[in-house]
Formats: structure tokens, C-alpha cells, sequence
């Protein structure tokens, strides 16, 4: 073979081939485990995907092997077959099929909703293929998955693609933290990784397809699949495709279960009095179901966008038949809209609010009670600028809430926070902090701190609470709450621990984190190495070097010189 001459591969005639055989086309990409580049088969006349890998280091001798070692023995609809696997000019080449198309990457980042029939089908393929790599003896671990490892082939099937990061065990230990931002799951930033980790990064894949509009059954799907704790994961892939289908097929005939109640054991419908009856309750339950996604709208607009115009447009549009606390809500978005608006004003319309949560719900429905005793509090907390007593009525909601998910069989276990109640809880301890913090706002010296530290015991609740969620950006941002609060008290070593927390349990996740335990380090003169290794680290932080504060810190330190 010739000297090296296009994307590195030795060439013949001023054209690149292969083996005697592939002509290389043109590069399809490049990344971290090696080039894929396009070619023409010489013998066959056909197309194939040819990757180049291995480097002269151990970790591309690492990842090389595994790769060959796996798709050598793979055999799957919505997997790539390797037909040919040969050394040249000391590399690994892998000639695999060529999948035409556009990655699910590409199609996300057009931002058009993926159809609901496209999106179970995309699920459930790349959820079998994710199966049957697993049950592979030994098992295979994939440790990427991600929407630029999926292809999607013109005829709309989903293909997995880029094995420079599965391993061909679950049982042998990582060398190297592999998987990608985002999508990988915790345990692979220490070097662990095994089929709960795929499912993780499965169920992240799964979400972002779904977008916003997912519905129920897709929301729980995701969310067993990324908790933090492995062992709260499903148990296997197979298992994730078995809810899918089942989720799907609740879609698929979501239309037509009127008929389904009117069937008989044998199959045979009921007379057509029934069929009225049973179409009657469809439409009721239909009509609930719109009422109460006006309320959740109405809500969002209330208290998230602060767009009291549109909320009151959307609580007008409910049946207070069908949900009374719109009535009052009414009244409030009418005082918010008022040009001279007094938040002294509202305190009536949440008086009266309140009265009917207590009088009516309290012993008919009282997980309802306990969601309007939290929205209430939101209402007093947004009116205790101008009373100390309101944060004060606020806490004692909020407790009492608390106290009573506490006070329920199965808290200790998890088991409560697995419930429907779990939504609730995680506002009560949202607010309880907000609550606490206003609070302390008003007071001095002892009662101001007791106010701050029972602010940051209802954060740590909080953390506790919805660690299996997956949402590190939301505990991220608790922690920094912490580290301010106890910098406020000048428990300097306090705030330090809780900087350090974050950043060993979500790495490079919040720029605020690092940026705040900078300036704690550099106030308090700590030792210039420690300062020096903390502001290596928040160089690995996307986006970190192009924030100003980082840059006046790079400025005073002379660290980026």
C-alpha cells in the first residue's frame, strides 16, 4: 500500500481502497472511537459502512477490542451486520451495512413533534435491540445510548448504531467512565456499568422523544427507568418493552374502549341501551378529564408564568361543578389584574378558600385537601412581602402537610413517595424551604438562624426525596441554596460541604456550584492548591470558560494566563 493520503488511509492510484476491495467514498463521521467512512464494494458492487478504529494507546486497544469482540456475534433487525473485519496499516477495519438515513439526534433538534405511532415504534425497536444485547451469553452492555447512535433508515425503522463503547460483560469492571452527558446513568461516572445503566440512558432517550406531551403511562415508564438507584430500575430491558407495548396498545385503542365496555364474555354486544349507557360514561369521563386538564393549565399560568390574564381565561372555561376551587381562583386573578392591586386584598379570597378546603374536603377527599392546603400556602408566601404573618400561616400549612405524609404506613420505605402523593410532598418541601427563608427575612440574630437551618433541613428532605428522579440540574440548585444559606450564617465550613456534595455527586452539572465555592475558597484564603485543582475542575463545565464571573475569577487568580 501507498503513503497516507485521504482522512488518513493509505490510498492506491490517488483513490483510497481497502483490503483490495472497498473504495472509500467519503467520510460519514468522526468521533471519539474512530471514523466511519463510506465505501463501494469492488466484488459486490454494493455500499457498506466501513469504521476504522484502534490507536496506539491502551484505550483505543480497549475500546477496539470490545467493539469487534461484540458485533461480531450480533444478529438483530434493528442492529448493524459486520461482514467483514480485517488490520491494515496497524488498524482495526469493520465493514458493517450502510444505514441511510437521518439520526434521531437530527430529527429532535428540527423541534417538530414526533407522531405518536412513529414514537412507539422507534421506542420499542431500540428497546428490542437494547433486549436482545443483553440476553446475549455473555451479556452485552451497550454504555451509549443516545439519539446520535440512532439511526433512523428511510423506511422508518430505528437502527442502533456505534459499539466503540458496549463491552461484552457486565461482570468486568469499567477501565474507563464511558457514556455521554446527559444520558448516562450515575453510576457510570465511577466506572460502574451493567443493564440497569442501559436502561437508564434508555429511559433519558425514551423522554426526550416523548417531549412535554407525554402521557401518563410514558412519564412512569421514564421515570422507573432513571432513578438514581439502580436497584429501583426495571430489571431488564424486555420488561421496559412490555410497557411500552402495553402503553401503546392503551393509545391505540383509547378511541374505541366505549365499545370494549359494552362486550360481553363471549363477545357479543349488549343491548343498545347499554351501549348508550356506557357511551355516556366515556363522555363523562372525557369531560373530566378536559376539566382537569384546564385546571392544571390554568394553574401552571397562575403560579409558573405569572400570566393571570390567561389563567383567568382557562379557569372561566371549567364546570366549579366539577371543581369549586375555581371560583376563587377566579377572584384572585381578578385582584391581581386590578391596576391598583393591594396583596391585602387577596388575603379575603384565600380566607374563603381556605374555609371550604377545610369544611368540605377534609374528611370527603383528603389528598385533594392536602394539594389545595399547599397552593394556599403559595398564595400567602406570594403575599408576605407585606406581612410576617402570612410566611407564619404559610409554615404551619406546609407542616401540617408534611407531618402528615409522615405519619403515613410505608413513609420509612419509600412506598408513600412512590404514590400519587409524591408530587405533592415534593412541592410541600419546596415550599417549606421558600417559607422558612422568608421568614428568616424578618427576624434576627437566633430565630433568624433557627429559620435558615430548618430552611436547609427541609432542602436535604427535599434532595432525599427526589434523588431517583434523575433531575440533577433541580438538586443541584438545592444544594446551592444550602451553601448560600449557611454562608449567610457564616458557617463558612458548613456551605463548603455542601458545595462539595454536589460536585461528587453531579459532576459538572451546575457552573453556579463551582462558582460559588471559588469565591468561598478564595475569601477565606484556602490553600492556593486546593483553589488551583477546584478551578481545573469547573474548567469541565460546559460553558464555564465563557462565563464573566469565571473570567474575572481567571483574571484574579492568573490561573488562565
Amino acid at each position: 500500500m501507498c503513503a497516507r493520503h485521504f482522512y488518513g488511509l493509505a490510498t492506491g492510484g490517488g483513490i483510497t481502497i481497502l483490503a483490495n476491495r472497498y473504495r472509500v467514498i467519503k467520510r460519514l463521521s468522526k468521533g471519539g472511537m474512530g471514523s466511519v467512512y463510506l465505501a463501494e464494494d469492488n466484488k459486490l458492487h454494493m455500499k457498506w459502512a466501513v469504521k476504522e478504529i484502534g490507536e496506539a494507546s491502551e484505550f483505543y486497544e480497549f475500546t477496539r477490542k470490545s467493539e469487534v469482540s461484540v458485533l461480531r456475534r450480533v444478529s438483530h433487525p434493528n442492529l448493524p451486520r459486520v461482514t467483514d473485519i480485517f488490520d491494515e496499516n496497524k488498524k482495526t477495519y469493520m465493514v458493517m451495512d450502510y444505514i441511510e438515513g437521518r439520526t434521531l439526534e437530527e430529527i429532535l433538534s428540527s423541534d417538530k413533534k414526533i407522531p405518536s405511532v412513529k414514537f412507539y415504534q422507534w421506542s420499542i425497536e431500540i428497546t428490542s435491540a437494547l433486549s436482545y444485547l443483553h440476553s446475549m451469553n455473555p451479556p452485552v452492555i451497550y454504555r451509549d445510548m443516545k439519539p446520535s447512535n440512532i439511526m433512523i433508515r428511510p423506511s422508518g425503522s430505528a437502527v442502533l448504531i456505534d459499539f466503540g463503547t458496549a463491552k461484552g460483560s457486565a461482570d468486568i469492571k469499567d477501565e474507563y467512565a464511558l457514556g455521554t452527558k446527559k444520558y448516562a446513568a450515575p453510576e457510570q461516572y465511577d466506572g460502574i456499568s451493567d443493564k440497569r445503566s442501559d436502561i437508564y440512558s434508555l429511559g433519558r432517550v425514551i423522554g426526550e422523544m416523548a417531549g412535554n406531551g407525554a402521557n401518563i403511562l410514558i412519564k412512569r415508564i421514564c421515570k422507573k427507568c432513571t432513578r438514581r438507584m439502580p436497584e429501583k430500575r426495571y430489571r431488564s430491558a424486555e420488561n421496559v418493552k412490555r410497557d411500552l407495548i402495553i402503553s401503546r396498545d392503551i393509545y391505540k385503542y383509547a378511541l374505541v374502549f366505549a365499545a370494549v365496555l359494552f362486550l360481553t364474555a363471549g363477545g357479543i354486544y349488549k343491548s343498545t341501551q347499554v351501549a348508550e349507557a356506557s357511551k355516556k360514561d366515556i363522555e363523562e369521563i372525557n369531560e373530566s378529564g378536559r376539566m382537569n386538564g384546564l385546571y392544571d393549565d390554568a394553574l401552571m399560568c397562575f403560579y409558573e408564568l405569572k400570566d393571570y390574564d390567561a389563567a383567568l381565561g382557562y379557569f372561566e372555561r371549567i364546570d366549579e361543578t366539577q371543581i369549586p376551587e375555581a371560583a376563587y381562583y377566579k377572584e384572585l386573578c381578578g385582584a391581581m389584574l386590578s391596576s391598583d392591586c393591594d396583596m391585602n386584598e387577596l388575603i379575603p379570597v384565600v380566607e374563603k378558600f381556605r374555609d371550604f378546603n377545610e369544611s368540605e374536603l377534609e374528611f370527603t377527599d383528603p389528598k385533594r385537601k392536602l394539594k389545595n392546603d399547599a397552593d394556599i400556602a403559595r398564595i400567602y408566601l406570594i403575599c408576605s412581602d407585606t406581612s410576617h404573618e402570612l410566611a407564619d400561616r404559610a409554615v404551619s400549612l406546609l407542616t401540617g402537610i408534611d407531618e402528615s405524609y409522615r405519619k403515613q404506613e410505608g413513609w420509612d420505605k419509600g412506598e408513600v413517595r412512590e404514590a400519587v402523593s409524591y408530587s405533592v410532598e415534593k412541592n410541600t418541601l419546596a415550599l417549606l424551604e421558600a417559607a422558612y427563608r422568608q421568614k428568616a427575612r424578618y427576624t434576627e440574630a437566633k430565630e433568624k438562624e433557627e429559620n435558615l437551618l430548618l430552611a436547609i433541613r427541609a432542602n436535604h428532605d427535599l434532595i432525599e426525596l427526589v434523588r431517583n428522579e434523575g433531575d440533577e440540574s433541580f438538586i443541584t440548585r438545592r444544594y446551592l441554596n444550602n451553601a448560600r444559606m449557611y454562608e449567610e450564617l457564616k458557617a463558612y465550613k458548613k456551605a463548603e460541604e455542601e458545595y462539595e456534595s454536589s460536585e461528587k455527586e453531579y459532576p459538572y452539572v451546575n457552573e453556579d456550584i463551582y462558582l460559588g465555592h471559588l469565591r468561598l475558597l478564595i475569601s477565606g484564603y484556602a490553600d492556593e492548591e486546593k483553589i488551583k485543582r477546584l478551578y481545573k475542575e469547573a474548567l469541565k463545565v460546559d460553558g464555564m470558560t465563557e462565563n464573566r464571573e469565571f473570567k474575572k475569577i481567571s483574571e484574579r487568580t492568573g490561573y488562565g494566563e
